[in-house]
């Protein structure tokens, strides 16, 4: 029997349709409703990195420079990030976090935990290691 292999765009595809619709359900639970699932990938790469220029922000969540820059600014608007001017180059503004996204950094976690928990259910250590090692390799693809 040949392994069907034709349908894995649309297969990433429902993924990314299922584990939005997850991560936005769970935003609203949280009191959160001004956030949108795009929101989350800037929030969290800021927990780990503490302050990034937009062009930096834009290469690690994967977006172009003009949607971060969108969606920077709408979380300034709601008061979750802020820009700063960098130390060490005048030139560059830096995107930081507030006191209100810091107060909520426990629930990204659990947020970032529930859903990869819920992609990986039944995965072994090694398969969940192999299905992310796979679609890296799939992604640089393109």
């Amino acid at each position: 029997m040949t392994p069907r292999t034709n349908g894995i765009v649309f297969s990433v595809a429902q993924l990314r349709d299922h584990a939005y619709e997850h991560v936005a359900s769970e935003l609203k639970r949280l009191g959160m409703t001004d956030l949108a699932p795009s929101h989350g990938a800037i929030l969290i790469t800021l927990y780990r990195e503490k302050a990034l220029s937009l062009k930096e922000l834009s290469i690690r969540i994967n977006k172009k420079k003009s949607s971060t820059t969108e969606l920077v600014d709408k979380l300034i608007r709601l008061g979750y990030v802020e820009k700063a001017t960098s130390a060490e180059d005048q030139r560059v503004k830096l995107v930081g976090l507030t006191a209100k996204s810091l107060a909520h950094k426990k629930d990204f976690k659990v947020l970032s935990e529930n859903v990869n928990g819920r992609v990986y259910k039944g995965f072994s250590i090694e398969e969940q290691q192999l299905f992310t090692d796979l679609l890296s390799r799939a992604l640089k693809n393109y």
